[in-house]
């Protein structure tokens, strides 16, 4: 299936069309539901998560949560501000920023890098999946200690 071949991806449901009904011409309504019954027990088992966009529609993707690029690529194509770009300007938000790119100043780049918050979530999910709640705990204490940490600092400077 497609989330065992790209482990870094991630998938819409109209990204699995065409993987999981080959050369058919439209993808209708009783297709995505197949496929959406479908990958919702091949991710429950991989440990991919289900994500729904928060536009109008709510699109669905999946993404690997023990993979920090295909999460961030999930986390960003859920999200309402960045959804409606396209997928190679969401893969440059979540990729260190190049200067001189009009995009740059829209960087994802600190959820993603080492100790970033969605490094962190993806941390947690290998912990979890390794049977190490600990850990998991762990890295989920620090977690909301730097986010209450940043709150109580922008407060401030209000």
């Amino acid at each position: 299936m497609a989330f065992e071949a790209s482990p870094d991806a991630a998938f819409s449901v109209a990204d699995l069309g065409p993987v999981a009904y080959p050369g058919l011409n439209r993808v209708e309504k009783r297709h995505r539901v197949a496929i959406i019954r479908a990958a919702d027990r091949v991710a429950a088992r991989l440990w991919w998560a289900k994500l729904i966009s928060e536009r109008p529609g709510g699109e669905i993707i999946y993404c690997n949560t023990l993979n920090v690029r295909s999460y961030a690529l999930g986390r960003s194509r859920a999200d309402f501000c960045f959804n409606n770009l396209p997928l190679e300007v969401i893969v440059r938000l979540i990729e260190a920023p190049v200067p001189g790119d009009p995009y740059a100043y829209r960087s994802r780049w600190d959820l993603v890098r080492p100790g970033g918050a969605w490094w962190r979530h993806v941390e947690i999910a290998k912990a979890r999946k390794a049977g190490d709640l600990d850990e998991a705990n762990r890295i989920g204490a620090e977690l909301r200690t730097e986010i209450a940490r940043k709150t109580a600092e922008l407060g401030s400077r209000l």
